[in-house]
C-alpha cells in the first residue's frame, strides 16, 4: 500500500551558467530560501475565490546579501525575464516546478543573486538565493533555471 503524506515541505534549486563565446565559463548549483509572500501566493494559487499570479519571472542580481524569509524583492537586481515553465519529477510524478530562461549580457557585473517572481516588475517573490559571485561581461549569455520542489 502507498504511504499518504501528512508533511509536505517546499524547497527549491537554482541553475545558473555564464556562457561566453558558446563556452560555459561559469555555473552554480545552490538552494533557495523560500520567501514568506511566496508562501501565500502558493496557498492563493489553490483557491479560485482568492487568486495569485504563477510564477513566471526569474531575476538576478548584484547583492551578496544572506537571503531571509521577510523580503520580498532582489537587493539589487540588474536583470528580470519571463520563463519557460514545465513540471518535472523529484520523488512523486509532477511534484517540481522548473521554470528556465536565458538572459543576453548587455553590461558588465557580478551576478551574486537570483530570484523567481510573478510579475515583470514588482510582483510577490517566491524564492531567493545567493552565491559566489559569477561576473559577467556584455555580450555574455546566462542559462537560468529554478526548480521548486514540494516534497
Amino acid at each position: 500500500m502507498e504511504e499518504i503524506k501528512e508533511e509536505m515541505g517546499l524547497k527549491g534549486r537554482f541553475r545558473i551558467a555564464c556562457l561566453r563565446d558558446n563556452e560555459v565559463v561559469e555555473e552554480r548549483d545552490v538552494e533557495n530560501t523560500i520567501m514568506n509572500a511566496g508562501i501565500k501566493v502558493i496557498t492563493g494559487l489553490m483557491l479560485t475565490d482568492i487568486g495569485e499570479d504563477a510564477f513566471d519571472y526569474l531575476a538576478v542580481g548584484t547583492s551578496a546579501t544572506a537571503p531571509n524569509a521577510t523580503q520580498t524583492a532582489l537587493l539589487a537586481q540588474v536583470y528580470r525575464v519571463a520563463g519557460t515553465g514545465s513540471q518535472e519529477t523529484d520523488s512523486v510524478t509532477d511534484d517540481s516546478a522548473r521554470l528556465t530562461t536565458s538572459i543576453a549580457i548587455t553590461a558588465s557585473n557580478s551576478i551574486q543573486e537570483a530570484g523567481i517572481f510573478n510579475s515583470s516588475s514588482a510582483g510577490d517573490m517566491l524564492a531567493r538565493t545567493t552565491f559566489s559571485a559569477i561576473s559577467v561581461n556584455d555580450g555574455d549569455t546566462l542559462n537560468l533555471g529554478y526548480d521548486v520542489i514540494l516534497s
